[in-house]
Order: structure tokens, then C-alpha cells, then sequence
């Protein structure tokens, strides 16, 4: 990615935003968070891949900006992320009143 983006909190992203990989390759966009609506914590993010929706820890969450979503991940690491599904069990998903990139 060469466009930098503004960092903002994750509670900013909008759906559809790129997510990449530590080498910067996109591996999906944005679909949705896994987080705490009554502390605003973050627990991770889900990406909408060519594979399906994966889950990504906020632990693996290197930086987001207004622009995409940066990951601590290297690509062997992103193909093997966890089924969305697999990841949400016993959580509870928000999904925010987002709206795509340029909207």
C-alpha cells in the first residue's frame, strides 16, 4: 500500500477498507468487528477474503487508518487465519452503521 491514510480508532474503520499483510499484499477488506460495545474494546477484526471471512486478533493489528488496515502477519501467517465462525464462538459480533470506502 503507498497511500498512507490517517490513523484513526477502530471504531472509524469503514467497511471495505483493504487489509494487508507485514509485506503490505492485500489479503481482503474489512467486513466487520469483534468487540466490547459496553468497555469499546477491541477483540479483533473479520476480513472478507478470497477464502472466506477470516478473523484477525487485535493483538495482530499493527495500524488502521482511514485507507486500509496494516497487520503484523506475514503472508504464510494470513493463510492460515481462522474461519470468522470458528473465532466467534462464545463472542458476540457488533456490526457498525458503516458504509463503504467513498460513500
Amino acid at each position: 500500500m503507498t497511500e498512507e491514510g490517517t490513523p484513526i480508532a477502530y471504531s472509524a474503520l469503514r467497511r471495505g477498507v483493504p487489509v494487508v499483510s507485514q509485506s503490505g499484499r492485500q489479503f481482503g477488506t474489512l467486513e466487520s468487528v469483534l468487540d466490547d460495545p459496553q468497555g469499546d474494546i477491541l477483540h479483533g477484526v473479520v476480513v472478507s477474503t478470497a477464502n472466506g471471512p477470516r478473523f484477525v486478533a487485535r493483538d495482530d493489528i499493527e495500524r488502521m487508518t482511514t485507507t486500509h488496515v496494516t497487520c503484523s502477519l506475514t503472508d504464510e501467517q494470513v493463510d492460515a487465519l481462522p474461519a470468522a465462525s470458528d473465532a466467534a464462538q462464545g463472542r458476540r459480533w457488533r456490526s457498525m452503521p458503516w458504509s463503504a470506502p467513498g460513500d
